[in-house]
C-alpha cells in the first residue's frame, strides 16, 4: 500500500465548468438523438394478459429515486456508488450517491504526473480515491488554448486502478488513458495506452508492447494499436485480452472489425481475428469471450486453449438491430437478452418498445430498458422482473437519447439525459416492480 499523500482539494466547479470538456461533442449526441426519433416502432404487440403487467402508475416518478441537473454528467468510478466529474479546466470531483443524494467526498490523494506519449510529457494531476483495496482515480489533461508544451495532444483522459491481479506488485498501479474526446462520456472506455505506475516516484512502463508500432500523420502514435477495456482487465488469471487493428487499416468506426491478443506474463500473441463491438470478456480458464463478424450479421464465440465455439448467431447488425450492454446483447426485433458467453436468453414479457439502453441488474434478476414507442415524443421506461414475470411501463417526460444506463447495486439503476438545462442525472429504484 502506498504511504499517505497531502489530499489537494480540486478547484470547485464555476459558471465556466458549462464549457466542460464536452462541449465540442454535443453535436455528436444531438445527432444520435435526432436518429433515434425516427426510428418508429415497428415489432407487433405481444399478447398478453393484464395480469402480467404490474400496474404501480404510469409516471416514471412513482420509482424515482432522484433527478438532479448538472453541468457535468456524474460518471462511474471502480466503486459503484463514487462518481467524478470533470471540467475543461482538468478539475475532477468525486461524489458520494447515499440515500438519494449526491453528496461530494474529498480524494484520497492526489497524483502529480508527467506522462510520457508520442514523444510528448503529458503533465497531469489525478486525485483518487482509496478504499477497501480498490484503487480509481480520474484526471483530465486539455490544453485549452494554454501553452503546455504538448503540441500532438489537446485531450487526454486518465485513469488509475489497481493492476490485474496476476500482475499486482507493491506501489504499483495501472495508468490507462484515451485521446478519442468524443468518447469523454462513455460508461464504457476503450484505452488506447496501458502502463504500470511506480506511484513512488511517478515513472511508468509499458503494460502492453509498443513493438512495430507506427506513427500517423499528425506524429501521434497509432490510437487502435493495443486498446484495452475496463472489462478486459477484471481477471484472475495472466490471460489479459486486448484489441488491436495493427493488421489493418486504421479506422474510426467503432464496429469496424479488429483482432484480439493475448498478454500472458511478457508475451503477447494473436488469438482472434474479426472482433467487433471492442469487447472482449476474459474467462475464468484463461480463455476469453468476443463477437465476431459474419457475412449475415455476427456471433458470440468463446475461445478456450486455443479453440472457438459459437456460442449464438444473430442474423442482423450489431449497433443497430442489437446493442449491447455489459456482458448482455439485445436484440431489438423481439427484446431477447442473450449473454454474451454462455447461451443464457431471457425474454422480457410486454415487450413493446425500441430500446436505446439498456441493463441487466448484477443478480439477474431486473431487465430495464429506454427508448420510444409509438414516436419520438413518446419516451418510456420499462422494467422486467424476471423472477416473476412481471414488467411495468412509465411514461419519461424527458424523451432526449438516455446514456450510460447501469446498475449500481441490484436494484438501483443510473442514466443521464442531455438537454437544455444541462445533463440530468438519474437514479431509479427498481424494486417495486415485483
Amino acid at each position: 500500500m502506498h504511504s499517505e499523500q497531502e489530499t489537494v482539494r480540486a478547484p470547485k466547479n464555476t459558471t465556466s465548468a458549462k464549457k466542460n470538456m464536452l462541449t465540442i461533442v454535443l453535436a455528436v449526441v444531438a445527432v444520435a438523438a435526432v436518429t433515434a426519433a425516427f426510428w418508429l416502432y415497428r415489432n407487433p404487440p405481444q399478447t398478453q394478459s393484464d395480469k402480467s403487467n404490474t400496474k404501480i402508475g404510469e409516471s416514471i416518478d412513482s420509482v424515482l429515486v432522484t433527478r438532479k441537473i448538472t453541468a457535468i454528467p456524474f460518471m462511474a468510478t471502480d466503486l459503484p456508488t463514487v462518481f467524478y466529474t470533470a471540467d475543461a479546466a482538468g478539475n475532477v470531483l468525486y461524489y458520494e450517491l447515499a440515500n438519494g443524494e449526491y453528496v461530494q467526498i474529498e480524494p484520497t490523494g492526489t497524483m502529480e504526473l508527467s506522462v510520457p506519449l508520442s514523444g510528448q510529457q503529458i503533465p497531469v494531476k489525478i486525485p483518487y480515491i482509496e478504499r477497501d483495496g480498490v484503487l480509481t482515480g480520474f484526471g483530465l489533461f486539455t490544453s485549452d488554448g494554454a501553452d503546455t508544451g504538448v503540441y500532438i495532444y489537446n485531450f487526454v483522459m486518465f485513469k488509475v486502478c489497481n493492476l490485474p491481479s496476476a500482475y499486482s506488485a507493491d506501489g504499483k498501479c495501472l495508468l490507462l488513458a484515451y485521446t478519442d474526446q468524443t468518447r469523454a462520456y462513455t460508461m464504457d472506455p476503450v484505452w488506447e495506452e496501458a502502463y504500470v505506475l511506480n506511484r513512488s516516484n511517478g515513472t511508468t512502463e509499458r503494460f502492453l508492447s509498443e513493438n512495430n508500432r507506427t506513427l500517423g500523420i499528425t506524429g501521434a502514435v497509432r490510437s487502435d494499436f493495443c486498446m484495452v477495456t475496463d472489462t478486459a482487465l477484471h481477471t484472475e488469471t495472466p490471460m489479459v485480452p486486448f484489441l488491436s487493428a495493427r493488421g489493418r487499416d486504421q479506422s474510426d468506426d467503432e464496429n469496424a472489425a479488429m483482432d484480439i491478443y493475448v498478454k500472458n506474463g511478457d508475451k503477447e500473441t494473436l488469438a482472434a481475428q474479426n472482433a467487433i463491438g471492442r469487447y472482449v470478456k476474459p474467462l475464468e480458464n484463461g480463455g476469453f469471450a468476443f463477437m465476431r463478424k459474419t457475412e449475415g450479421g455476427f456471433e458470440t464465440v468463446k475461445s478456450e486453449n486455443g479453440t472457438q465455439t459459437v456460442i449464438s448467431s444473430f442474423y442482423s447488425g450489431f449497433g443497430t438491430a442489437c446493442i449491447r450492454s455489459g456482458d448482455w446483447i439485445l436484440s431489438k426485433e423481439d427484446g431477447r437478452v442473450h449473454s454474451t458467453y454462455d447461451t443464457r436468453v431471457y425474454t422480457p414479457t410486454g415487450y413493446k418498445i425500441n430500446p436505446l439502453v439498456f441493463s441487466v441488474s448484477p443478480d439477474e434478476k431486473y431487465i430495464v430498458m429506454a427508448g420510444t414507442v409509438l414516436n419520438a415524443l413518446d419516451y418510456q421506461v420499462y422494467i422486467y422482473n424476471i423472477e416473476t414475470g412481471k414488467y411495468a411501463t412509465f411514461n419519461e417526460p424527458n424523451y432526449a437519447a438516455h446514456s450510460n444506463m447501469r446498475f449500481i447495486d441490484n436494484t438501483t439503476v443510473t442514466y443521464y439525459v442531455l438537454n437544455v438545462d444541462g445533463f440530468e442525472n438519474v437514479v431509479l429504484d427498481v424494486s417495486k416492480v415485483k
